[in-house]
């Protein structure tokens, strides 16, 4: 029978998945396709997956994730032993950040599995093949910004709104954007708060006791409000590089001057 020693902690076998804003919006690898490989290949190891750490939204270039610091938190702590990744690509798509990951793991006395390379064991030659792969998960993340970047400003030589989150402020409006008049008076408000020195909070506080809210109708933030302060450049000069705005060109005619 096999006992446990008292005092010593039980390693667990979690799964870390990861998907991107753009992979999102194509629903293509998402996380319940991860999870679902990631514990088929736990199952055929004869591994049961007892924690799954999840990023939604993230990009793979980007190293401060909250689901992997977290992941490495409870690694330093000695309470998980193996990391089961569905795909490389889910850790990094940039070889300096995948390596440093993987550095850190065996550091810490953690075994990494991949699910989509199910020989990879760690060694030598397994080392070789992985960073191989993680050069190819670059250069394609490199190629689809590119991509995207020739799109956009097809789509402004056009003279159409090149796609992407639309500025707070305006709306979009078929295959063009247009001021947002509600909008533009919080934009407006901001401004002219901010011109009196008074902090992000502050301005947040305000908004809020004066019943604005933001687009998605929660409160507002002093993060949401820096983020607005931030694109002065963009309302001072509007969308003309960006593609049409109907009506008004700008929001500069609605922005507090500065005197």
């Amino acid at each position: 029978m096999n006992h446990k020693k008292q005092g010593t902690k039980e390693k667990k076998v979690a799964t870390y998945c990861r998907v991107s804003t753009l992979e999102q919006k194509k629903r293509g690898y998402g996380i319940d396709i991860q999870i679902r490989d990631a514990t088929l290949f736990a199952e055929r190891q004869g591994l049961l997956v007892e924690k799954f750490y999840r990023d939604e939204g993230e990009s793979g270039a980007k190293e401060n994730r909250k689901a992997l610091r977290q992941l490495l938190m409870n690694c330093k702590a000695g309470e998980v032993g193996v990391v089961i990744l569905p795909s490389l690509d889910r850790l990094s798509r940039e070889v300096r950040i995948a390596e440093n990951l993987f550095y850190e793991f065996k550091s810490l006395g953690v075994r990494v599995l991949i699910a989509d390379m199910p020989q990879y064991n760690g060694e030598r030659k397994d080392i070789l093949i992985r960073q191989i792969f993680e050069a190819i998960a670059e250069d394609n993340r490199r190629e689809i910004i590119e991509r995207l970047w020739k799109g956009r400003q097809e789509r402004i030589r056009k003279g159409l709104f090149p796609g992407g989150n639309i500025p707070y402020g305006y709306v979009r409006e078929n295959e063009t954007v247009r001021i947002y008049p509600q909008e533009a008076e919080i934009v407006t408000h901001i401004y002219t708060l901010a011109r009196r020195r008074q902090t992000g909070q502050a301005i947040a506080d305000e908004l809020n006791r004066d019943g604005y809210t933001r687009r998605n109708g929660k409160s507002w933030t002093q993060r949401q409000v820096c983020r607005i302060l931030r694109n002065e450049e963009l309302y001072r000069e509007g969308l003309v590089h960006y593609g049409k705005v109907l009506g008004e060109s700008h929001l500069a005619a609605i922005l507090p001057n500065d005197s």
